[in-house]
């Protein structure tokens, strides 16, 4: 059966936005997407600061957002593992487009819905083009994983 755990993913963008909303250190007001497939939820969106020199104070201000999320919801039903970034890079079919300069990723296991997410929080720089600075936020969700198959 399951309950109200079944979307990890619909939660912490709803509540992340919702805090953000009005927030006066964004550029502009950060829109999530969100995509569907049989048992995989997407949600996504990147945050773009007035300052930049904050973006990596702001991903430990959403890192701790998303975590404080991901206890209320699990409880003591699932698992949190949280890991620091230190620097690395996003490549598309072989290409390096973006520079990760620092971020928090999440690996969860809802063991009432369960589901296994892994949620993003990277501060992230363009390498060609305008060379823009952003905190992205990825959320992605598996519902009725096999993992919790005994």
């Amino acid at each position: 059966m399951v309950g109200k755990h079944d979307l990890l993913s619909s939660e912490i963008s709803s509540e992340v936005g919702n805090i953000l909303r009005g927030d006066s250190r964004l550029l502009m007001e950060a829109k999530f997407k969100c995509k569907k497939k049989e048992n995989a939820i997407i949600w996504t969106t990147n945050i773009y600061l007035k300052d930049k020199s904050q973006l990596s104070e702001f991903v430990s201000y959403i890192a701790d957002m998303v975590e404080s999320i991901l206890d209320k919801h699990l409880a003591s039903n699932g698992e949190i593992i949280r890991l620091s970034v230190g620097s690395g890079t996003v490549s598309d079919r072989g290409e390096i487009w973006f520079e990760i300069v620092d971020g928090v990723v999440f690996e969860v296991y809802c063991f009432t819905c369960r589901s296994i997410s892994f949620v993003r929080v990277l501060h992230e720089k363009q390498l060609y083009g305008e060379k823009n600075e952003w905190v992205s936020l990825d959320i992605d969700e598996y519902l009725d994983s096999q993992w919790f198959e005994e």
